[in-house]
């Protein structure tokens, strides 16, 4: 057994010495250039390419096989320009030699430095790689069998280094072009089930859109060949960019996650998601599933509070003025995801702007938007430009002529909607409206809209607007419904100024139709009716108009009045109907303590005047408003004709029927009077004459 043990000695022996030879002659009688020709050859025949090898090709043996490859070039495809397909200045790979001998492949840290890259396609779609991706097709078509191939027991790299590569892309067909350069890659040692540390950093440039971006990334990277998984634990990714796709010119912003996902592409997860850029921080996770397949992806998403105006501002976002300064300082989010294809859902969506909460959920199927949102409150005064004083102006300003358009037709047209809005308490223009439900149907330029206000200056309004722009003539129906509704602190909130007090009944159906305020008012057509008790229409005094016209009439003088420039009423109202921009009045009824007023007339849009004549009858000069005065107008109409622009009209009182009615009166009063002094004169005749013949009897 001893001399068995001597002779494996002697043989082991032998073949290390004749090992420890080949590695001190085999480089030494073998050089790699020799074959240069050939490698090009062959690279012609397979590519159709031209392969040159400026630099040395070097062999190493022990204690690594390898070898290293100076500067090569492999030509483009025919067709396209001249510059290289492809280049790189220095490449090294090297094995261990002797973990070879037990089937245990040990290579160095692989090496590739200045590689260049140069891809491209042509306008009819064709690219510069396409005959390669055949002769690749081509050689898969012929597999080794699978007895001649090497087991390997183990496989292990000490790790990669990319650096200076340089990528260019140009697509011809869409004048997209982008290059990457510098492009650094390195990896720590790449061993099977072991993580493996990772760090890149590359520059994008891109001249359509303009771009010039640093990108850095870095983690550390697990797969799992049993599992099928890959991990990525540690990610983070920063970027510092210019151009013109930023509103503020540059964009700087990091991006930390861990990433887990399937090797085969069917499921990823992303947890601990952070995306910071400036005061913006964004935080979530993210998984899908069916990736292949059918894709679902499902997460959550906060944003967390900051300065929106501040944000905006850093950004170069030019923010319109607004009446509060301070709005737009305070702003969060925060929203679970679902995504199934064209369908995504935005579920528990909560926002919070300045003092304004809102809360629902949205979903977008393609180019469909739903949502069912609620506000809490909000006063969008605030957020309006403010208010100021017009200044002086040398020259008046040109003033509409009313033709302009008014609708932007083809994006409503392109809506498709259907939502409800719920807002709690709602303040603009000074008028507040609470309990608010708003609604929106639109598809294939149909809109349909509906308004509700469960509490309107102790009203109610409810009532829906149509748009129909589906041609390019838009037509628009309205109908609305206003009941209960105090006027006076309406308008005084509204215009500062109550024109008009007491509570009102409002009703319209209307319909109209073009796209100018011209077009609108002369096709507006349908009717309305109001009806208002116990208020006043304030501006002018209708029985001190009649007393100051009487005594003009008459030469004399009216004292000064004391009375507000307001008629009162217990009730007013009445109904129109209008027909190409024309209304139409016939019913107007009016009743105070001592007026009757009725009136009928036109009002028309375009022009905005009215002929309008309001007639007040005097049934009382005891009681009431002003009756003073007016004892002999006692139940004679007195016709107030207005006309001219309604803003501002004139007045004017038909005095010739007020005489004549007055006449009238004195007539019929006399006449009355006269009646009465025959009849007693007759009752008294009769009486007498009846008393001396009753004398001769006696009972």
């Amino acid at each position: 057994m001893g001399k068995l043990f001597k002779i494996f000695g002697i043989l082991l022996g032998l073949i290390l010495l004749l090992l420890v030879a080949a590695v001190v002659i085999l480089p030494m009688v073998f050089d790699p250039n020799d074959y240069k020709d050939e490698i090009v050859s062959k690279v012609q025949e397979h590519t159709g390419r031209q392969l040159t090898i400026d630099g040395d090709l070097k062999l190493s043996v022990f204690p690594w096989l390898g070898i290293d490859i100076g500067a090569m070039q492999l030509s483009n495809a025919a067709g396209f320009e001249e510059k290289a397909f492809a280049a790189v200045k220095h490449a090294a790979v090297h094995v261990k030699l002797m973990p070879l001998l037990s089937s245990q492949v040990e290579v160095d840290t692989i090496g590739l430095d200045g590689l260049v890259l140069n891809l491209a396609k042509q306008k009819d779609g064709k690219t510069n790689w396409d005959d390669l991706a055949k002769g690749a097709e081509a050689s898969e078509e012929k597999p080794e069998a699978d007895d001649d191939r090497v087991q390997v027991a183990s496989l292990s790299i000490g790790g990669v280094n990319i650096s200076d590569a340089q990528i260019s892309w140009d697509d011809r067909s869409t004048g997209q072009y982008f290059e990457v350069a510098p492009f650094n890659l390195k990896s720590g040692a790449i061993i099977p089930g072991k993580p493996v540390g990772l760090e890149m950093d590359l520059q994008l440039k891109s001249k359509a859109p303009q771009l010039n971006a640093k990108v850095q990334l870095s983690g550390t990277v697990n797969v799992d060949q049993a599992a099928g998984t890959i991990d990525v634990s540690d990610l983070k990714l920063t970027t510092d960019a210019e151009g013109e796709a930023f509103p503020s010119g540059s964009l700087q912003a990091e991006l930390s996650a861990a990433v887990s996902a399937a090797l085969n592409g069917d499921t990823v997860s992303v947890k601990d998601l952070s995306l910071n850029s400036g005061d913006l921080k964004l935080s979530g996770n993210l998984a899908g599933a069916k990736i292949n397949t059918k894709p679902v992806f499902t997460g959550s998403f906060k944003l967390a509070e900051f300065n929106l105006r501040q944000w905006l501002a850093a950004q170069k976002v030019a923010l319109p003025e607004t009446a509060d300064t301070t709005v737009l300082t305070r702003f969060s989010a925060g929203f679970d995801l679902n995504n199934q294809g064209a369908l995504t859902k935005l579920d528990k969506l909560s926002m919070v702007l300045d003092d304004t909460k809102l809360d629902g959920d949205v979903t977008l199927n393609g180019a469909a938007i739903g949502f069912n949102l609620n506000v809490d409150a909000i006063d969008a005064d605030r957020y309006l430009p403010p208010v100021k004083e017009a200044p002086a102006e040398t020259q008046p300003a040109a003033k509409a002529s009313g033709d302009e358009p008014l609708l932007p037709i083809e994006t409503l047209r392109s809506l498709n909607l259907n939502g409800v809005l719920s807002v709690g308490k709602l303040t603009i223009q000074k008028l507040l409206a609470e309990q608010i439900q708003l609604t929106v149907k639109a598809k294939n330029g149909k809109i349909e809209t509906g308004q509700a206000i469960k509490q309107f200056y102790q009203g109610a309004l409810d009532g829906k607007v149509n748009l129909d722009v589906a041609s390019d003539t838009p037509v628009i129906r309205v109908e609305h419904s206003l009941t209960n509704l105090q006027a006076g602190p309406l308008l005084k909130d509204l215009t500062g100024d109550d024109k008009l007090t007491g509570t009102g009944q409002f009703n319209a159906k209307l319909n109209t139709k073009g796209n100018s305020i011209n077009a609108v008012k002369k096709s507006l057509g349908g009717n309305l009716d109001f009806k208002f008790a116990n208020g006043a229409v304030k501006g002018f005094n209708i029985a001190q108009i009649i007393r100051e016209t009487k005594a003009k009439f008459q030469g004399q003088t009216v004292a000064a009045s004391n009375e507000p420039a307001q008629t009162d009423f217990s009730e007013l109202g009445g109904s129109a109907v209008i027909s190409n921009g024309v209304l139409t009045n016939k019913d107007l009824l009016a009743k105070s303590p001592f007026l009757r007023i009725t009136g009928e007339g036109t009002v028309s849009l375009v022009p905005e005047t009215l002929d309008y004549t309001v007639t007040p009858v005097i049934v009382s000069t005891e009681k009431g408003q002003g009756g003073e005065g007016l004892d002999d107008l006692k139940g004679i109409p007195v016709p107030v004709h207005m006309t001219g622009p309604y803003v501002s009209p004139k007045f004017s009182v038909d005095w010739g029927k007020v005489l004549t009615g007055t006449q009238k009166a004195k007539v019929e009063e006399k006449i009355e009077e006269k009646k009465e002094e025959v009849k007693q004169k007759l009752q008294d005749k009769i009486k007498g004459s009846l008393g001396d013949k009753l004398k001769g009897f006696s009972f």
